[in-house]
């Protein structure tokens, strides 16, 4: 079985899932798909819009992101089926639901994949400054594509030991600058933590607007839950692996953020390289720079990997429920879906292909309009989870620990809805906004066509 995504006709998800993933496993590939550029070098974003108190912005976004995976943890536990979170959305909230956010989690994971693969040549542009940032990007789509050839087995364990040393390497950051900071910085006038406005340098106006890139971070959790069919006991290893993952890249990330800010000024961060890179930098631990760059390169392409496989299980499902073309249900004899591969690798492509005709500033849009759809995506899960608790049936006992009830559920709703009103007051997220109401719109007029057609087809029949 090729890419974790292809069930023989006939087979139900529970019987393909039994030599499949564990909790771990299921952990490394969200973990893998969570922690990536989109922290290692997205969070620079968010650190220039916030200040110091970007560590409470990563606080607040974990647990919005908690919820949400709660939310998914508790339908997708007692309605397994390949497509997931697309399916239920289309189960509660009707066809043009299912159609809409199906294609614009696919866009976004295409986006998000460019982004990975634009930050990692911004990584290696530190070692190889003479070529060109797009050539590089290039360079390393045309590799993670070739590695989404492997057997899932392999891929669940490649991802788990990227996550660990992923982890790893976080922990070591705060470690190191935690120490570094006890014994050449401590609390001094010029610490964050000195005053209330050199906490929150920016006002809670700066720390809302960083929330966008913060969502951007966290946004890799769809692939727990396209992975979820590979699990050998979904029961208990789904809940098992959401709880690895979310308070372990919570605490990760809230951590590693507390450390940054206590020993690099944050007016210094910017994009150019990553920040974390940059804070050993200042500290004087060139050698470990160097080392953490490396990592953060593994780490991108760990999040790419996740994100193929994300987006190849979804285009698939797409195709089966016929909300996308036929051509992509073709397989080989062993199940490899060829279309679907090639279809996901050309959409990439065409994204990093757009750095070579873009300003610098693509990775800032890019991230925008992935977080966009992401803001899209959780609520829509979340709204399918309200009206999930309440026609729920007899059977369906099973609900995450991870969310709140009703009031999480409602919470998340309307903090995603602040947070989007005051993301547009930041010039480079309109353009990515103007990008994700560009998707939606064709996404719209998609369906508009393809209903017709649909239509047309039941009434010659």
């Amino acid at each position: 079985m090729k890419n974790g995504i292809n069930l023989p006709r006939g087979e139900k998800p529970e019987e393909a899932g039994r030599s499949g993933l564990n909790a771990v496993s299921l952990a490394g590939l969200g973990i893998g798909g969570v922690i990536g550029a989109g922290f290692f070098l997205g969070s620079g974003l968010a650190v220039r819009e916030a200040g110091p108190s970007v560590s409470i912005a990563f606080l607040i976004g974990g647990v919005m992101m908690m919820q949400v995976l709660g939310a998914m943890t508790s339908i997708n536990v007692n309605r397994l089926e390949r497509g997931s979170f697309r399916v239920y959305v289309e189960q509660f909230l009707g066809s043009y639901a299912g159609f809409l956010v199906g294609w614009a989690v696919f866009i976004s994971s295409i986006l998000g994949i460019g982004s990975e693969a634009i930050a990692m040549g911004v990584f290696v542009h530190f070692w190889m400054p003479h070529i060109a940032l797009p050539i590089l990007a290039t360079t390393f789509t045309g590799i993670i594509i070739l590695l989404n050839l492997m057997d899932m087995k392999q891929f669940g364990r490649i991802e788990s030991g990227m996550a660990a040393v992923k982890a790893l390497a976080i922990l070591l950051f705060i470690f190191l600058g935690g120490y570094a900071f006890l014994t050449q910085l401590g609390f001094t006038s010029s610490s964050p933590f000195s005053s209330a406005h050199a906490f929150f340098p920016t006002g809670f106006s700066g720390l809302f607007q960083s929330m966008l890139v913060v969502v951007f971070s966290f946004s890799g959790i769809s692939a727990v839950a396209m992975a979820a069919t590979e699990v050998s006991n979904p029961r208990v290893e789904i809940p098992r692996a959401t709880r690895y993952l979310s308070f372990g890249s919570i605490s990760l990330y809230v951590l590693a953020m507390l450390v940054l800010v206590m020993i690099t000024p944050w007016n210094t961060v910017s994009t150019k390289k990553s920040p974390f890179v940059h804070a050993f930098d200042v500290i004087g631990m060139d050698w470990a720079a160097e080392g953490l760059n490396v990592i953060i390169l593994l780490a991108a392409f760990s999040v790419m990997a996740a994100s193929y496989f994300a987006s190849i299980q979804l285009i698939v499902s797409l195709s089966v429920a016929k909300k996308g073309p036929r051509l992509f249900l073709q397989h080989s004899s062993r199940g490899f879906y060829r279309n679907a591969w090639m279809a996901v690798g050309l959409g990439v492509l065409i994204v990093v292909g757009l750095s070579f005709l873009l300003p610098s500033n693509l990775y800032s849009y890019l991230v925008s309009a992935s977080s966009y759809f992401t803001f899209l995506n959780w609520t829509l899960n979340l709204i399918t989870y309200l009206l999930w608790r309440k026609n729920k049936g007899e059977k369906e006992t099973f609900e995450s620990r991870l969310i709140w009830g009703r009031l999480g559920a409602y919470g998340t709703i309307l903090s995603i809805l602040i947070l989007f009103v005051i993301s547009l007051r930041v010039h480079d997220f309109q353009l990515g906004f103007y990008a994700f109401l560009g998707f939606v719109i064709v996404i719209s007029i998609s369906y508009f066509f393809w209903s017709r057609r649909n239509l047309h087809r039941i009434q010659q029949q």
